[in-house]
């Protein structure tokens, strides 16, 4: 039988994590769930901790040979079987309710896929004040919304999760064909997460996307994203490049912004799907924007003009030192927070004793199902966790 859906799991030599991960997905009583676990070439007993979990809808691939993270991606589409795809990272965590919930949403909205506002978990060994935090969106209800649209100002919003994603998103296997089709492969970039955001959205679909939260993402010292932007490791971010056979397109290696790297993603895009623009994908305004704040985080850090002139050449700009008249402002830090916080619940998942994302999962269902993720539920607490959460 097909499963309904596959959540599949890349990882490499990060068992400390995967078994919590896993633990995670199998509390979903859903019959018709595929749990892949990509093993790319670990040498840390991956295998072992996959094998002892005794669940007949769990399982193990493994590649003798490193593969990079794309094509270890790729594989993932490849062998898994379900009508819904989902991948997670090794250190991230779903909800008891996730499967039922996202189906539901693909049932009554007829929709190809489904995003979700996320809930986060620090893990105790991430190299910043949060560790041993949580967030948890505050929100209900869901939506359906036109992704085009929405991507058009996602250098503005910040957050391409909250579009159409293969990554911490619910996409139906015959939305991901109908790109593969096209472009003999689907991740072109490095950037996973990024490039299906933006390639699914480039489709013309509407989309669901739900203020519950879906999909836990985990926050670890091995995580890849801590390892480029704070609170991951050197070795961490090393591995990656090695393993990266792509690199970046000239000027955007080393990137200091996450803004920048989606511009890397649509410019790779655009180049593949003709007759696609950067324009088309992004508005120019906004990148603009984006890749002056790129240079002036560049300038002060003392890298050369040089690779800055390039960042723009390669974008099909030439460089401002102001914003492009009309571009939408971005909101200062504080404003951020604010808006952050009445969206979000902080939580001190440490006083709660919990160091796995397993059980950050199962204490966060227990403060939404008791409705207890409004700000006047132990405003002490948190704001608290508040201030420790915005000093990471």
């Amino acid at each position: 039988m097909t499963p309904a859906l596959s959540i599949i799991i890349p990882t490499r030599d990060r068992s400390a994590y995967l078994g919590h991960a896993i633990r995670a997905c199998i509390a979903n009583p859903e019959p018709s769930l595929e749990i892949l676990v990509l093993d790319n070439a670990s040498v840390d007993g991956t295998r072992e901790v996959v094998e002892r979990i005794a669940d007949h809808r769990v399982h193990y691939v493994r590649s003798d040979v490193r593969l990079s993270m794309r094509d270890n991606f790729e594989k993932g589409i490849a062998t898994s079987r379900g009508d819904v795809l989902l991948f997670i990272g090794d250190d991230d965590g779903v909800f008891s309710f996730t499967v039922a919930a996202a189906l539901d949403l693909f049932h009554r909205m007829k929709v190809p896929a489904v995003s979700a506002a996320r809930a986060h978990y620090f893990w105790p060994d991430i190299v910043t004040a949060r560790r041993n935090a949580g967030l948890l969106p505050r929100g209900d209800g869901a939506a359906v919304r036109d992704a085009r649209a929405v991507l058009r100002r996602v250098l503005t919003d910040g957050d391409y999760y909250r579009l159409p994603c293969l990554y911490h998103g619910f996409v139906k296997r015959d939305l991901v064909d109908r790109v593969l089709r096209r472009q003999g492969r689907f991740f072109l970039s490095s950037q996973v997460d990024m490039f299906s955001a933006i390639a699914l959205s480039m489709e013309g679909i509407d989309y669901a996307f739900s203020e519950a939260p879906l999909v836990i993402n985990g926050g670890s010292s091995r995580s890849n994203g801590a390892s480029h932007f704070g609170g991951g490791t050197d070795t961490e971010k090393g591995l990656w490049r090695r393993e990266d056979d792509l690199g970046f397109l000239p000027g955007f290696a080393d990137s200091l912004t996450v803004g920048s790297l989606v511009v890397e993603s649509a410019l790779r895009y655009a180049a593949h799907n003709p007759p696609s623009t950067l324009g088309d994908i992004l508005d120019m305004g906004d990148v603009e924007v984006t890749l002056a704040i790129e240079a002036a985080r560049r300038t002060a850090a003392g890298r050369p003009q040089a690779e800055i002139d390039q960042l723009f050449a390669t974008a099909g700009i030439g460089e401002r030192t102001e914003p492009a008249r009309g571009a939408r402002r971005r909101p200062n830090r504080v404003s951020r927070l604010v808006r952050s916080f009445l969206k979000t619940r902080p939580i001190d998942l440490g006083r709660q004793s919990i160091s796995n994302v397993y059980d950050a999962a199962r204490y966060m269902q227990g403060l939404r199902s008791e409705r207890r993720v409004g700000l006047l539920s132990d405003p002490i607490g948190q704001a608290k966790a508040a201030v420790r959460v915005a000093r990471g």
